[in-house]
């Protein structure tokens, strides 16, 4: 399909280095920044780190004549977090893989894979042979390495991790126990050089002109890490709980706090861009918003859905179910719901709420409630700020619950089962399971239209509750009602490395609670809940 130019690089960025002379004497003064200093941020230095932070989540780029971003993005984020999560439903009648669980009916479910080491990593590659000078830029790319690779093991399990740099071809894979525990010493160490330099020269720009995400603005690249850490230490609640509450606490003990507003990769001031979410709905017309996510901010009258989706033609919000067998009818109908968005918009990394979410958790597992709402109704606040939306007062105070799906185009396509009866409303009394699941339905709100993260919180916690893919076509491997759990090795490292992913699905299989080998039914090391 021409929507899919996908495009392998081959060769990576030469390992030569050209970093700035002396950085090491230009940056010794505790007091201020000399103007020498601010002018370290080297061409080399500054694209690898550019190029690092568009593959968090795959953004517009050009190689050669090529154009890579979106169809990149399609099938590393869209076809698969968006859709597991039920944020989108497809609507192009000749998606047959994905979208019904046939994960290897077509090269999508490499994608995410081999974008990671490809594009991203040899970029940190460049920025780790700079430790030594620029120990502050090997900081910025150690905290990129994460978000990327954190994505890519969340969705594989097993991957390469403690290789990377060492030139080896033939990679070995780690545990998922083992990489989670490199993220959080990783992170920790970047936080800790990071924080020094931000306490000592506050106003000080990193990579300043390079930078599309924080301008250069240290404080927040230490509130996005913190954050990050905070992330990865509660997706590992259910499999270790004193790592949980050991990483959680740090990360909420630094200086710097959390993030308390949206991170974005936001477009450019010179040259080419396109807004991925965009070019997915409207430029490849593949996609209308997901029966779930429908369901649930119909269900709650949620004020956000006219800042998140567009109306159908009858003014209501109408998606579109996972795992239907579209007809040319979708494509024609003007009833379903487009994101709303526009080419020019930038590109969201995570929700101004989830930092507040984390923290809900994080007190409902301490047992204090009182915080656990607290942390709960601010992290709607920043939603509702983040999206222009009005209304969040009432809102907070909603009894009304999401009912069952009504597919408007073909009703054989509904889902006639009640989602849950959990309102928006604060329960007092409520126990665990009840706060868990209005904490992680808000949240699954609020990270609109990042699905990935959403589909990493449905695994682990079992919330939100997605209405199952209609057809299944995984021959037994993936069970409906619990759904898919990971994604299937790339067919290319059975070519080329069969050695070591052969021993990674070994891996897989012993950290997993449901091994079924190297398949969507098998679930990743974190995946431990046993309540589903």
């Amino acid at each position: 399909m021409n929507k899919f130019k996908y495009i392998l690089i081959i060769s990576a960025v030469a390992a030569s280095v050209s970093c700035t002379k002396n950085f090491a004497e230009r940056n010794t003064n505790p007091e201020e920044a000399t103007d020498e200093m601010l002018d370290w941020d080297n061409l080399r230095t500054g694209s690898a780190f550019s190029q690092m932070t568009r593959n968090v989540i795959p953004s517009y780029q050009m190689i050669g004549s090529e154009e890579y971003g979106s169809a990149s993005y399609q099938v590393v984020q869209d076809l698969t977090g968006n859709l597991f999560a039920g944020y989108i439903g497809v609507i192009n009648t000749g998606f047959k893989a994905n979208n019904l669980y046939d994960l290897t009916a077509n090269t999508w479910y490499e994608a995410q894979f081999t974008d990671a080491y490809v594009r991203a990593t040899p970029s940190w590659v460049d920025l780790d042979a700079v430790r030594e000078d620029n120990p502050e830029a090997a900081a910025l790319a150690d905290i990129l390495k994460v978000a990327v690779l954190h994505r890519v093991t969340d969705t594989y399990g097993p991957i390469p991790y403690s290789q990377l740099g060492s030139g080896a071809v033939q990679m070995a894979y780690d545990s998922q126990e083992s990489i989670y525990k490199s993220f959080f010493k990783e992170l920790g160490a970047a936080i800790d050089v990071l924080t020094a330099f931000w306490q000592a020269q506050p106003n000080t720009k990193l990579l300043e002109s390079f930078d599309n995400v924080f301008s250069g603005d240290v404080g927040k690249w230490i509130k996005f890490a913190n954050t990050l850490r905070l992330r990865l230490a509660t997706r590992v609640s259910y499999v270790d709980e004193a790592l949980y509450f050991q990483q959680a606490e740090a990360a909420m003990a630094n200086p710097a706090g959390l993030m308390d507003e949206a991170v974005y990769l936001h477009r450019p001031t010179s040259g080419a861009w396109e807004n991925p979410v965009w070019m997915v709905f409207y430029n490849f017309n593949d996609d209308r918003i997901g029966a779930t996510i429908e369901t649930y901010m119909n269900g709650y009258e949620d004020p956000r859905r006219s800042s998140y989706f567009t109306a159908g033609s009858d003014g209501g919000y109408h998606g579109v179910r996972g795992g239907i067998i579209p007809t040319a009818a979708y494509g024609a109908s003007d009833m379903l719901s487009f994101v709303n968005a526009t080419n020019d918009d930038d590109l969201k990394w995570m929700s101004a709420g989830e930092s507040s979410f984390l923290r809900a958790e994080y007190w409902l597992r301490k047992g204090d409630n009182a915080q656990a709402k607290t942390f709960y109704e601010q992290g709607v606040k920043n939603s509702f700020s983040e999206a222009k939306a009005s209304g969040v007062d009432a809102y907070l105070q909603g009894t009304t619950s999401p009912g069952t799906f009504t597919d408007v185009v073909n009703g054989s396509n509904s889902y006639n089962t009640k989602l849950t009866s959990t309102p928006v409303k604060w329960d007092e009394s409520g126990d665990f399971e009840t706060n868990l699941e209005q904490i992680i339905t808000q949240k699954y709100i609020a990270c609109w239209p990042e699905g990935q993260e959403a589909w990493s919180e449905f695994r682990r916690t079992g919330y939100p509750k997605v209405i199952p893919f209609s057809v299944n076509n995984s021959g037994g491997m993936i069970d409906t009602q619990q759904q898919i759990r990971r994604m299937n090795y790339p067919a290319t490292e059975y070519r080329t490395n069969d050695k070591n992913v052969n021993s990674a699905v070994a891996v897989l299989n012993g950290e997993s609670s449901q091994a079924k080998g190297d398949n969507g039914g098998t679930r990743v090391w974190w995946d431990k809940n046993t309540r589903f």
